[in-house]
């Protein structure tokens, strides 16, 4: 029987919920590294970058600051907790692009 992929439940394959977001995270990338963001390098006071792009749920811009080493960290496949200068609405702006706002937004 082919399973339609727009049918498909989670729960069908035996993955949970948390699963099925990191292979879609691995798959499709993280949002930082999408041509919906810009990234501007600064050297002082440390080697760092600020990405920045719309939000996809609010459409409003929105910015991160992210160390280099820990963008060095993330880049060599560590997961998303290795910026651990960023807060986790940060953390999930570069991971998804969903801004704090656009957080609160989806789950208000």
């Amino acid at each position: 029987k082919l399973l339609m992929l727009n049918n498909l439940k989670s729960h069908t394959l035996g993955l949970t919920r948390g699963s099925v977001y990191a292979i879609l995270i691995e798959v499709m990338g993280r949002y930082i590294q999408t041509s919906a963001c810009t990234y501007t390098e600064a050297y002082e006071p440390e080697h760092a970058y600020t990405f920045t792009g719309p939000c996809v749920k609010t459409g409003k811009p929105y910015s991160v600051t992210i160390p280099s080493h820990e963008l060095w960290d993330l880049n060599q496949g560590k997961p998303i907790m290795c910026l651990e200068s960023l807060d986790a609405g940060d953390r999930e702006f570069a991971n998804t692009g969903i801004s704090p706002e656009g957080w609160d937004l989806i789950f208000a």
